[in-house]
């Protein structure tokens, strides 16, 4: 396995593995528009490969299937192509046209914000992980816009995130959580799940805080404590450092928070269905002893979280 530190996309093109998956999830927002897109296949037990893509948005989501030789995720250029649709470092050309919806349009990136090194950290290393993730950029200007079905929406001064997976299976229990809307210069992701290893299980994290500059991270390899995980609220301490993070449903504007169906791995078949929200209330503190580095507040909080 290559032991590099490696930034930016990394795609596997024609697998030969089977009971695999493989998907990159870029999300934009402005303002209350959010447009999730999931390009990536999925391998079967028999070796056959089923390209497709996931689209999540204010009004709706879809899933789309595409033949295998419409795939190719290219490691070098760090590019993603899935039938006409290509999604990049640089940015994401769509052209969409099913029974269900019609997408076109362009959306570029402004430089990304990539982390300092691989979030899982040693756990990089081991082949037999159920399910791997990378953060690919944490926040990112957008220009362009995208219509659906339709209607026109303008990411002209919004922000992206990347992040990408691979492996055999989703956790069958997990949380994660994401934003990067805030009055101030800030983004955060966590990712709680139950890992299976060794022939048991554990309950590991990984977490990223970028805030003025700085990188603060959490994660199982660098001692964490989990004090707690609920829907509402995370609590994670680590050293001289605690993260807070509560989260709510009330909001004064609650026509704005949607919640969509997606599917997701189970031994390499998309079998599986998560729920992911958008446009939660959530307040954020980080502390260092009693010293209080942020208490930053925002309305953009995606979040999945599922019980097994």
């Amino acid at each position: 396995m290559n032991k590099k530190i490696l930034q930016g996309i990394k795609g596997l093109g024609k697998n030969t593995k089977t009971g695999y998956f493989e998907g990159w999830y870029f999300k934009h927002q402005k303002g209350d528009t959010v447009l999730a897109l999931i390009p990536g296949q999925s391998v079967d037990e028999s070796g056959k490969t089923h390209p497709f893509l996931q689209i999540i948005w204010n009004e709706d989501s879809y899933f789309i299937d595409f033949e295998e030789e419409d795939y190719l995720a290219d490691k070098r250029q760090g590019k993603i192509m899935v039938g006409n649709n290509v999604f990049s470092r640089r940015g994401v050309r769509l052209n969409i046209k099913s029974k269900d919806v019609f997408i076109e349009g362009t959306i570029g990136y402004g430089p990304l914000s990539p982390i300092r090194y691989p979030i899982m950290g040693p756990f990089q290393l081991i082949p037999f992980m159920e399910c791997s993730h990378e953060v690919i950029s944490m926040s990112h200007s957008l220009q362009g816009r995208v219509k659906i079905n339709g209607k026109v929406l303008d990411f002209n001064g919004g922000k992206g995130y990347i992040e990408g997976d691979k492996g055999r299976s989703f956790p069958t229990d997990y949380l994660w959580l994401q934003c990067n809307q805030f009055r101030e210069e800030a983004s955060v992701m966590v990712s709680i799940a139950d890992i299976p290893f060794l022939g048991g299980s554990f309950q590991g994290c990984i977490c990223v805080v970028q805030y003025q500059g700085k990188e603060y991270r959490f994660a199982t390899y660098s001692g964490v404590k989990i004090v707690r995980k609920r829907e509402t609220a995370v609590v994670l301490k680590q050293g001289n450092y605690c993260l807070e993070i509560f989260i709510s449903n009330q909001r004064k504007n609650r026509e704005a928070r949607f919640s969509y169906r997606l599917s997701a791995p189970d031994q390499g078949n998309m079998s599986r269905f998560i729920e992911e929200a958008h446009m939660l209330q959530g307040r954020f503190l980080l502390y260092q002893k009693e010293n209080l580095i942020f208490d930053l507040t925002s309305r953009h909080v995606s979040l999945e979280h599922v019980e097994g």
